[in-house]
């Protein structure tokens, strides 16, 4: 190092700077810009806080986690508690190639009556011709459960056609499974149509029931992701905050290794680099085996269904089933 004394004739300290009274350095030209972006990164912080309270205080996650009926009423919960599935009166008038008119007024939301059930539909079934006639009872036609719960079939002076008219029952249905909670048709048991099925007037054809099925259940299985994601964030959201507070001491640590030399900083991010997934790695696997697992079970069980074509390029369902889901409705419901 160098003195004071000799700094003159020590050639590594160099010429000593002379005073300079005009010399401003590199605030000569700085201005506001840097307070004017921290005022607007402030303003932004502070508005994602301000919509994350709103969203916690007047939002309602059971809209995503739970379906609805065409009164309001959640199904799986509530007065609704052991009709966990939506079945759907004419799922086919839910796609907008079939009713297009209808589907737009009503903001892309599929316009037809809807019910909670215990169980979904599994076998086709049609409104005969003879059963719209005055005599017929609608008791000894229709399905109380698939119903409209302010109608009583045995108690009701409406006839068949009435019930029909007013949507107040199903005029047909065919095999569907329950698909997060919705009672989508069973394309597997779509070639199986019998013939007396598809001769009934008023019902749709066989070809506008096999593409339509398609187009509803590839437009369910992309909204069933976000439904997923959030079914997953609304359950570990705890192991979400756990895993925060090591990010913020790391985040820190990192910081303050600003202050030391480069080759120090990379050695220490290198280091803790690797430390970090063999941490997380051992997070408690007790909660996840058990928990976790079942889940996953679930989530992969219901992505095969969706997703699952043979080699003729049809899609087919309810070839796999989920013994885990009464397990993961009851996790969902805590």
């Amino acid at each position: 190092m160098c003195d004071e004394v000799d700094i003159e004739q020590d050639s590594l300290c160099g010429e000593p700077a002379q005073f300079d009274p005009t010399f401003r350095g590199p605030v000569k030209k700085r201005k506001c810009n840097d307070i004017i972006c921290c005022f607007l990164f402030t303003a932004a912080i502070l508005g994602y806080v301000l919509l994350g309270i709103l969203a916690f205080c007047y939002g309602d996650p059971r809209h995503v986690l739970y379906p609805r009926n065409s009164t309001g009423w959640f199904c799986g919960i509530g007065p609704n508690k052991d009709r966990p599935n939506l079945f759907y009166f004419d799922i086919l008038r839910c796609v907008p190639s079939v009713n297009v008119m209808p589907t737009t007024l009503n903001g892309f939301q599929c316009p037809i009556t809807k019910v909670c059930v215990e169980k979904c539909p599994s076998s086709f079934w049609a409104v005969g011709k003879p059963s719209y006639l005055p005599t017929v009872k609608p008791a000894s036609v229709f399905n109380q459960s698939l119903c409209v719960p302010s109608l009583h079939l045995e108690n009701t002076t409406l006839t068949v056609k009435d019930i029909v008219d007013k949507e107040l029952c199903p005029f047909f249905h065919m095999p569907t499974i329950s698909v997060l909670g919705r009672c989508l048709p069973d394309v597997a048991a779509l070639g199986k149509i019998p013939s007396a099925f598809s001769n009934i007037p008023g019902l749709p054809s066989v070809k506008l029931i096999n593409s339509s099925t398609k187009d509803i259940l590839k437009g369910f299985n992309a909204r069933g992701v976000g439904i997923r994601i959030l079914e997953d964030f609304v359950s570990s959201w705890r192991w979400i905050l756990v895993g925060l507070l090591p990010a913020v001491v790391v985040s820190m640590l990192l910081l303050l290794l600003l202050r030391f030399p480069a080759p120090v900083r990379v050695r220490m991010a290198v280091i803790l680099g690797a430390l970090c997934p063999g941490v997380g790695g051992k997070c408690p696997p007790s909660e996840s085996v058990s928990h976790n697992r079942i889940r996953l079970d679930f989530i992969l069980c219901k992505a095969i269904q969706l997703n699952k074509w043979n080699k003729g390029g049809i899609l087919q369902t309810g070839s796999i089933t989920c013994p885990f889901r009464n397990k993961v409705l009851k996790v969902l419901s805590l």
